[in-house]
């Protein structure tokens, strides 16, 4: 499915490669003396590990200093800290009210992610329309992931009357930026063939690009045209190991369709222990995903728990 990003973080001003102590006492001094761009530069050695030891206690306070003193990209920072419970307590209602002071400071990123705060009501209430307001605003800064979040927004209908041809266009000026998340949505449509003619070599493309910088379900859905042969050649064997990448990077669908091949046998050498463990993962991974029902009872087949089983009477299991 087409689907939102995640709270994004605020990339850093270039910064000096040649950093030394020095230079880091020297941003230490100038924070200390109500600089919020030092404050902030210092941040993001806290959180990065560049030459000092990695520090998210430190990080994130010098980021909400940094917001006090005025620099929205701190503010922004200290949201997503809050937000990820990185050096604080996680608080999504802290996270909410550095977005919004961001947001209306200026800060692109910011307004995305308080877009995403209200798609999830993480902090404030749920409101898509409001969220549609926010991504708009961050896209029409330039920022991919509210142009990616907007085009999102548009093809689910969600704060939105559904336009799929305005959602395409919005995914293709992101993944023409190199937003990986935006080609991965790109090619939901084109393999859909929502708001354009279905192409599957299309989305071919657009999965392995995707794929190939670890976006979980571009690895997932192209594993699953390279097993049905849709745009490209079947290979079984080829589709089994993207499922197992997607799986690895937390794709719930691709655990349980490399599972029951283990426990099938299906292109694969049977397996029950790894069946197991696979089955295991997908419900962990998301208890409530869309093959969740199916993956209890083969996890149930496969332990020997299965009433019918436990019956000795034959019984027909899912491929």
């Amino acid at each position: 499915m087409v689907a939102v990003t995640q709270a994004q973080t605020v990339d850093p001003d270039e910064l000096p490669t040649d950093e030394t102590p020095d230079r880091i006492a020297a941003l230490t001094a100038e924070c200390d003396a109500d600089d919020a761009k030092a404050c902030t530069r210092l941040a993001y050695f806290y959180h990065e590990g560049d030459d000092v030891p990695q520090d998210d206690v430190r990080a994130t306070a010098l980021f909400a200093r940094a917001c006090h003193l005025g620099d929205m990209t701190g503010c922004s920072m200290a949201g997503y800290a809050y937000g990820a419970g990185q050096g604080v307590e996680r608080s999504h209602e802290r996270a909410a009210a550095y977005y919004a002071f961001a947001c209306h400071g200026g800060d692109a990123t910011a307004c995305s992610n308080l877009g995403l705060s209200y798609i999830g009501g993480d902090g404030v209430p749920v409101d898509a329309k409001r969220a549609v307001q926010l991504f708009r605003q961050a896209c029409d800064m330039d920022d991919m992931d509210g142009c990616a979040n907007l085009g999102a927004s548009y093809s689910l209908g969600k704060g939105v009357t559904p336009n799929q041809r305005q959602a395409a266009r919005l995914f293709e000026r992101a993944c023409n930026a190199d937003d990986q998340h935006a080609c991965y949505n790109l090619g939901v449509l084109h393999r859909d063939g929502l708001g354009m003619p279905r192409d599957y070599k299309k989305a071919f493309a657009l999965f392995q690009q995707s794929c190939g910088v670890d976006e979980a379900a571009a690895c997932g859905n192209l594993a699953m045209l390279v097993n049905d042969g849709r745009g490209v050649r079947r290979d079984r064997e080829r589709a089994l190991e993207l499922f197992d990448r997607a799986c690895q990077f937390g794709e719930p669908e691709s655990c349980f369709t490399l599972g029951r091949a283990y426990q099938t046998g299906k292109g694969i050498e049977p397996d029950a222990a790894r069946a197991i463990e696979l089955l295991e993962r997908a419900l962990e991974l998301d208890p409530n995903t869309e093959s969740a029902a199916e993956a209890r009872k083969a996890l149930n087949l496969a332990r020997g728990t299965d009433v019918g089983a436990s019956q000795n009477k034959p019984r027909k299991t899912a491929e």
